[in-house]
This record gives structure tokens, sequence and C-alpha cells, in this order.
């Protein structure tokens, strides 16, 4: 009997991580999708969302993780209520180089560290996740960079008997719109995805992620059926 390929799948239960689980699939993986909540605004409807793609997807498991620290250390808008989570003409999806306060410090490191401690318990060949050329260009640890330097230090982080997984990132050269096209050709359940930023029970329209979200459908030529309370007011930035 053959053995199967086992990959972890890396999922926020937004477009980017759902299209890299669905390109696992095709890949021939068997999934074990992996979602961690670490006091994030939107953390009950990413479960939700992650738990309806699993399903889809037909996850051979669903691993749901706390990691509460990020919380009670602060310093981002998506873990402290305190502090403003930027919406409308406040963002700007195009400057590269320009961290918003939705950066979580360390947020990715932290995850696939975790992420590959469930991957070598499972003995899982792959970790698949969404990082993104559009979302590198403010957030730092979703390049390629990160993820050649982080395969390189998890070759030496694993048990001597264990062979270490590889972090595969199948979109990182990619922009939102081309993701989108991806997801289309990969039959990614698209409809299944949430992405606000702000967790509400529908999407905002106006945080950074739901812009992107939105201006990738357009730019795409993929039909948009996303329910969204706002619209943009002329965002130039954007």
């Amino acid at each position: 009997m053959v053995k199967a390929k086992i990959a972890v799948c890396v999922c926020s239960g937004g477009i980017d991580s759902t299209v890299a689980a669905t390109i696992a699939l095709h890949e021939g993986y068997e999934l074990h999708l992996f979602h961690a909540s670490y006091g994030q605004r939107a953390a009950k409807r990413e479960k939700e969302a992650v738990a309806k793609i699993a399903a889809y997807l037909g996850a051979k498991e669903l691993k749901f993780v706390e990691i509460p620290f990020f919380k009670e250390l602060g310093g981002s808008s998506l873990t402290d209520i305190t502090r403003s989570v930027p919406v409308g003409e406040e963002v700007n999806l195009d400057k590269e180089k320009e961290t918003p306060s939705t950066w979580v410090p360390c947020r990715n490191l932290v995850l696939l560290a975790t992420a590959s401690a469930y991957a070598e318990v499972i003995s899982a060949e792959a970790i698949f996740v969404g990082f993104n050329a559009e979302e590198a260009r403010s957030y730092p640890d979703n390049s390629n960079e990160f993820v050649k330097r982080y395969n390189a230090v998890l070759e030496k982080a694993v048990a001597f008997f264990s062979l270490p997984p590889t972090v595969k990132a199948p979109l990182v050269d990619l922009l939102k719109h081309d993701i989108i096209k991806k997801g289309i050709e990969v039959k990614a359940p698209l409809h299944l995805t949430y992405s606000c930023y702000l967790g509400e029970e529908k999407h905002c329209g106006v945080c950074e992620s739901c812009l992107h979200r939105r201006r990738g459908f357009k730019e795409a030529g993929v039909e948009d059926t996303t329910v969204y309370v706002n619209k943009p007011k002329g965002n130039p930035k954007s």
C-alpha cells in the first residue's frame, strides 16, 4: 500500500491560504488544515470559514490551536481593540515597505513554528502557506526570502529520526488578482472564504483586507459575490 503524502495547510480562512490548500490537494497531498487563533478580532469568523473549507476540500483533519500571547503582547490593531484598524482612505494597498498597524510582530514565524511541530507529529512532508507578493509589500514575513530562510532553519529544528517538512508557498510571486484566477483554475472554494479584519458577520468592505479582496476580484474579471457592508469612498491610495 502506497503511503499518502501528507501536507499541513496553514489556513486563515481567507482567499490566499484556501487557494494554496486547494493546490496541495491537486498535487495529491492528504490535507491536514491548521488554523491558529491568536487574539485576532476575526477569530470566530475565521474558524467558521476554515471549518467549511476543510469539509469542502475533504481534509483528513482540522487542527485548531490557541496562541494567546500575541494579544497579551499587543503591538497590532488586529489584536488590540483599543487601537483602530485602518479603513478607507487610511489604507494604502500599493506602497512598498510601509508596515501598517495591522502588522502582528513575528506572527508568521510563530505560526509556522507551531505548524512545523504539528507537521513533525503527523510526519507531514510539506507545509502549505498562502504567502504572496501583494502582502509581501507590507508584511516581510510573506516573502520568498522568508520562506527560504525558514526552511533552512527547519532542517535543524526536528528530531534526528524525523525528516523536516518543507514549507511550500505556491503563490509567493502572485498578486491578488492572479491568486483569484488561480483559485478559479483549481476550483478553490472562494465563496467560502472570509477576509475581513474586523470580524463581523459580513465583510466591512473598507479595511485593508477587504480592499485587497474587492480589487483582486475586479482586476481578475471574476464576479465577486461577497456581501460588503460599506463601499469605499474614492480610495485614491488603493
